[in-house]
């Protein structure tokens, strides 16, 4: 195959939606959670670590659509196209090799491509206390689940 034409190949497939990439988000406003969480981060930001969490979604197919660090706390929403492949394969590792769940203060939010929803997980050294939220049709994808599920509550096996 000729150079020119190698070329043209990809961006064919690329056109084509070929391969996985990260969702195309323009903006994601936050929730009332996000929102409170985002107005309690004393110190000074943390250029270092945002670098880390934005290098990471992307090695995970994820798109940074906010990330914040201030101090030992840091607020990430990510934005992914394949909602249950992320969590069943690639959320945990984008967790260890950013350390998030180390973090004094965090919080993660995880939108599909329409900016929808998917997880929501927030935790404080406070208390310690923390939320978390799973959509149903994905709750048995991800590797972060609630302490206790109700009596008699069943839920569909992971689609990924």
């Amino acid at each position: 195959m000729r150079p020119r034409f190698a070329g043209l190949f990809v961006v064919v497939a690329l056109l084509a939606g070929c391969g996985h990439h990260a969702a195309a988000i323009a903006h994601v406003a936050p929730t009332a959670l996000g929102r409170s969480f985002l107005v309690g981060l004393p110190g000074k930001p943390n250029s270092r670590y945002v670098r880390l969490v934005r290098r990471e979604a992307l090695a995970a197919r994820a798109e940074a659509v906010d990330v914040r660090a201030v101090g030992g706390a840091a607020a990430a929403t990510l934005a992914v196209s394949d909602p249950a492949a992320f969590l069943e394969h690639r959320l945990k590792r984008f967790l260890v090799r950013t350390l998030l769940a180390r973090r004094q203060d965090a919080y993660l939010r995880v939108v599909d491509g329409r900016g929808r929803r998917v997880l929501e997980w927030s935790w404080s050294h406070e208390g310690p206390s923390g939320s978390l939220w799973i959509r149903p049709d994905v709750l048995e994808c991800s590797p972060i689940q609630p302490i206790g599920i109700p009596v008699g509550a069943t839920y569909s096996r992971c689609p990924a």
